[in-house]
């Protein structure tokens, strides 16, 4: 399949920014179709309805029954056309959206937190639905972090950061074991480093007492969701696990919508963590004022 057109992605806070969303709307001529609130939209239509039945209604499908089963296969949602929306998980009903919206070629959308909360084989279906609609139009992705953003040919960083930094944990899915006073010390190391090349002592910024509460809080609550880590295969959870997880969560951390780090390797033999810190992070650790901690949803702390 060859594309003609552009995915142009976009990181910006959707939030604190919405009068620029709004703005750049105006500005391309396009609807702003935001998939964080996909429940209020299946709500006003009826979550009760069946796959099919949701198709039925669309104008630009209900009468080719080829062209559904085909965007069904394409978006791996074959399986589901029997199934009740309600059944379907929130990634699913991402999936759904979607194909109306690559159906419907009379208008030209963004695509706000389309990948958010979506797991990586409904991220990989979407990714195939917009290089569809990459044949016939250009796709703007907009969202607070870069996930997903590997397909676009070319990402925007839309915000200013008035002297201060956000780091934010969105692509970690399970449980962060990083919190806010581990990644004061971390910070805390980079910013003493000259270089962007840093080797982060694990004695430095993990207190014994807190190795010994993460071990017991992730084989209490192993198998839960949150607690899944399919990167290590073994339960329980070892004493020497948290660094394996500290290493793959320190990969998935951004900043204002960036990679922190391009490279991140743990030596367990010596206890330490080496870090290639990106051109960007490095720069905020040593010039910024301030850089905030988005540890959770509803918790942000000062670095």
């Amino acid at each position: 399949m060859k594309r003609k057109y552009e995915v142009i992605g976009i990181v910006i806070d959707t939030e604190k920014e919405a009068q620029k969303c709004s703005f750049l709307s105006a500005v391309l001529d396009c609807k702003i179709e935001n998939f964080a609130k996909i429940t209020d939209f299946f709500l006003g239509g009826g979550e009760d309805r069946k796959v099919r039945e949701y198709f039925s209604n669309l104008p630009t499908l209900k009468k080719d029954p080829l062209s559904v089963q085909a965007m069904l296969e394409l978006a791996g949602l074959e399986m589901k056309e029997n199934c009740g929306i309600e059944e379907l998980t929130l990634g699913e009903k991402k999936l759904l959206l979607l194909i109306k919206l690559v159906a419907d070629t009379s208008k030209q959308y963004i695509f706000q937190s389309l990948f958010q909360d979506m797991e990586e084989n409904e991220v990989q279906s979407a990714v195939r639905l917009i290089v569809e609609m990459s044949t016939y139009m250009n796709v703007i992705l907009l969202s607070s972090s870069s996930e997903g953003y590997e397909i676009c040919d070319r990402v925007i960083q839309w915000s200013g950061n008035d002297g201060r930094g956000h780091i934010a944990r969105s692509k970690i899915k399970d449980m962060c074991i990083m919190p806010p006073f581990v990644m004061r010390d971390i910070l805390k190391v980079i910013r003493a480093s000259e270089t962007a090349e840093v080797v982060i002592p694990l004695w430095e910024v993990i207190p014994g007492e807190y190795e010994e509460y993460a071990h017991q809080v992730l084989n209490s609550n192993a198998g839960k969701k949150g607690f899944v880590y399919r990167y290590i295969s073994h339960r329980p959870f070892r004493s020497g696990d948290i660094y394996w997880i500290m290493e793959h969560q320190l990969q998935e951390l951004e900043v204002d919508g960036r990679p922190c780090f391009e490279k991140v390797s743990l030596m367990a033999d010596e206890a330490t963590i080496n870090v290639t810190c990106s051109e960007y992070f490095f720069r905020c650790c040593k010039e910024l004022e301030t850089i905030f901690y988005h540890y959770t949803e509803n918790h942000v702390e000062e670095l």
